[in-house]
């Protein structure tokens, strides 16, 4: 293993997987960087735990660093690891407990919000947090790809590797899911 590339400039994924696969490990590391906070946030948002979130992020960003040489480049980088970081997820999910004890959304605390205030905003985010996960797998990723983390319908298509009308097709339920279950929070 080669330990640096001398790299100038802001440098593009695609990039920096070639050195990577040429056993530059900085170039690896400077993904890691770049991506652990999506991975993150993605597992998070499917597990709905902290430590199982920190758990499959971790395990997805080895995983595809030992998947190196399989990475195609068909799509990009973010979009391949979303897909590790969803499998992975779907396996922690399915295979261990329902242990919620993190938000899902981030802390938007304001320090001059009274505390009748904060504590209605902290039973919204338990609310949406548990609506969502409460909805199927399926339904739950590609709400998180496509509201929380931006993919476009084609994005979460690729990732979760169904077709867009699929994701629509998902997206459209969680909606309406989500829409009856927090209907008292309009």
């Amino acid at each position: 293993m080669k330990a640096t590339a001398q790299v100038a400039g802001p440098v593009g994924d695609s990039c920096l997987v070639a050195r990577a696969r040429d056993g530059y490990l900085d170039a690896y590391e400077l993904l890691v960087r770049r991506h652990s906070a999506m991975a993150y946030r993605v597992a998070l948002r499917l597990t709905g735990n902290h430590h199982d979130a920190q758990d499959v992020a971790q395990e997805a960003l080895i995983a595809a660093w030992q998947g190196l040489d399989q990475f195609e480049g068909a799509s990009s980088f973010s979009t391949w690891l979303y897909q590790i970081v969803t499998r992975r997820a779907l396996n922690k999910v399915t295979r261990g407990g329902d242990d919620r004890s993190f938000d899902l959304l981030p802390d938007r605390a304001d320090s001059a919000m009274g505390t009748a205030d904060k504590a209605e905003r902290d039973l919204a985010v338990d609310a949406v947090t548990n609506a969502l996960l409460a909805l199927p797998f399926s339904q739950r990723t590609v709400t998180v790809l496509h509201h929380l983390q931006g993919l476009s319908y084609a994005e979460v298509a690729t990732v979760t590797g169904s077709t867009e009308p699929a994701v629509r097709s998902h997206l459209f339920r969680a909606r309406r899911t989500l829409a009856k279950t927090l209907e008292e929070w309009k």
